[in-house]
């Protein structure tokens, strides 16, 4: 048995030709359509959760472990607007979700009516496309209507990029009624891309500038692993006139590419250190390091190449010369190990051999803090897990370690405290692996409600490092020296997670100094079933134990001859 209404059929029957399977659902009435064909028809997988927010972020983590789109649907009214974190994190990371929120008719939109808003076109900024159906299929027309644009929708799941999309569906009552029928044959709308392909004349001034370039700086931004690039990324570093910068979030290591940016640049004296590159190549997303981004804006490179699978203007450092609409991976094979002369590469190998050096004996010398549990944490992974980092100081702290041997997640798209246990719980269902988040307090409470989740996988595990508050605004300029910077700022806060995990029915464990932490992971790592592990750090030493360790750099590294 499957709702009598003819959009809900149609949606369904032309979902399962693109391979849409999965939907997240948060119950409602309006949405009854939508729920009672999903649910009765076998090739789809539901997962009900009722907070739309984490809803959102649980599927966004879904899509991107599987690399294939995932399907909201949700009531009338202010469910659609909960999904907005969410759908901006994906829009900005690239992952297709594809967004059904039930309506009333227009004809009740702005009169009165209960639990209605204008939907229509309310996530335009975080979507490739939206549409709103007709609300009924009366004729052939109408029909014909309505299958076009949701084949128009699906199609602009992956296109010009891979994003969300937003279907908006009137349905009006009765919204129960149900027929024992199978969905309906449809018409199937193909979307046939290019490759994305260069030409060979179009290749030959950009390998001529590669050639001729003796300080050429590949950054590399947040991205899923990649072998095929990674391969090519270790090829070109073995140039001397070739450095390969990337961080945790990239999923790229390699005996010569530098994964620690902030350690290498945040020391650096202007004066000194003359690595400017004079031919910059940006790929991937987000870059964390704001310390890269602020050097490269003040030391222009003659030329910045960003490369990316389709048209994009990211001129991040208001000096872009080249949009390169290639994959980068193939487009990056094309260039060879250049013959010109250069000593730029082993600049910056002593700079990274150096500063890892000093990484170690700082940290050695330290007592409990955040930073030392951090590398504890670091310490504790299993090979071959996955590591979910929350935004604020957990993403920046992973940047001054060497990369380990696990797999980097991050909601680094907008950047956003919100959803990042919801996300990792989305990621982790389907995985085979481990899957850890690390999260500050702030970032874990405000996305509570990822623990009220049937669906929860016993393979997530969380990391809570509880300072009192968001300690990033202890250590950033500005906020640390304002009257108000605890209360307004910083948040503090005396809350604790125990009992919401039990609330929830989640295993939860403490620490308060580094051996409880030490036991604490060992318990974690071992648990059988999902479960949280809080972390209190001394919020009033925190702060400075990072401060000082940028002033160990930079003081140490004014005296090396590079």
């Amino acid at each position: 048995m499957i709702s009598s209404k003819k959009e809900a059929q149609i949606l369904a029957s032309l979902m399962l030709k693109k391979g849409i399977t999965d939907i997240v659902i948060s119950p409602g009435s309006r949405n009854a359509p939508l729920i009672n064909t999903f649910d009765n028809v076998s090739e789809f997988r539901c997962f009900n959760i009722v907070d739309e927010r984490s809803a959102a972020f649980f599927a966004m983590g879904l899509a991107l472990h599987n690399q294939r789109p995932v399907a909201l649907a949700c009531t009338s009214g202010s469910a659609l607007l909960n999904y907005a974190p969410a759908l901006s994190e994906a829009y900005y990371q690239e992952i297709p979700l594809l967004v059904l929120s039930a309506d009333r008719p227009v004809v009740a939109i702005d009169q009165g009516e209960g639990q209605t808003m204008r939907q229509d076109g309310a996530l335009n900024n975080v979507v490739n496309a939206s549409f709103t159906l007709t609300g009924g299929m009366r004729d052939e027309e109408e029909v014909a209507y309505n299958t076009r644009l949701i084949n128009q929708a699906l199609n602009a799941l992956n296109h010009p990029k891979k994003a969300p999309v937003h279907i908006n569906i009137p349905f009006a009552e009765p919204l129960y009624d149900l027929v024992d029928e199978q969905l309906p044959e449809t018409n199937l709308l193909q979307l046939v891309q290019n490759t994305n392909c260069l030409l060979p004349d179009q290749y030959t001034p950009l390998q001529e500038t590669w050639n001729k370039a003796a300080k050429k700086m590949i950054l590399v931004g947040q991205q899923m692993p990649n072998k095929g690039l990674e391969a090519v990324l270790n090829r070109l570093a073995s140039d001397d006139s070739v450095v390969v910068l990337t961080e945790t979030t990239s999923n790229i290591r390699g005996e010569r590419i530098h994964t620690s940016i902030d350690n290498m640049v945040f020391p650096m004296d202007d004066d000194v250190w003359k690595l400017t590159p004079d031919l910059l190549i940006t790929l991937g997303g987000q870059v964390v390091s704001k310390k890269i981004k602020s050097w490269i804006k003040e030391h222009k490179p003659a030329e910045h190449w960003h490369v990316a699978p389709y048209y994009e203007v990211r001129d991040t450092f208001r000096v872009q010369t080249h949009s390169i609409v290639a994959q980068p991976e193939d487009f990056l094979d094309r260039m060879e190990c250049s013959e010109v002369t250069s000593d730029y590469a082993s600049k910056w190998r002593k700079l990274n051999d150096v500063t890892r050096e000093l990484n170690r004996e700082y940290l050695g010398k330290q007592e409990y803090c955040d930073f030392k549990v951090f590398e504890e944490v670091l310490e504790s992974l299993p090979d071959n897990s996955v590591l979910h980092l929350s935004n604020s100081t957990p993403v920046r702290y992973s940047q001054l370690f060497a990369m380990k041997s696990v797999e980097y997640q991050s909601n680094r798209g907008v950047s956003g405290i919100d959803g990042v246990v919801s996300t990792a719980a989305g990621y982790a269902h389907d995985s085979h692996k481990q899957n850890v988040v690390v999260t500050g307090d702030l970032a874990f409470f405000y996305d509570s409600n990822a623990l009220w989740n049937h669906h929860l996988p016993s393979n997530l595990k969380v990391v809570l490092i509880n300072n009192g508050g968001g300690g990033i605004f202890r250590f950033i300029d500005g906020p640390a020296q304002m009257p108000s910077s605890e209360k307004h700022f910083v948040a503090a806060h005396q809350t604790e997670a125990k009992h919401i995990s039990k609330a929830f029915g989640v295993n939860h464990k403490q620490a308060t100094n580094l051996d409880e932490a030490k036991e604490g992971l060992a318990w974690l790592m071992n648990e059988s079933n999902a479960a949280v592990l809080e972390v209190f750090t001394p919020a009033e030493k925190n702060a400075d134990v990072l401060r000082n360790y940028f002033k160990f750099l930079k003081n140490k590294i004014q005296n090396i001859q590079l």
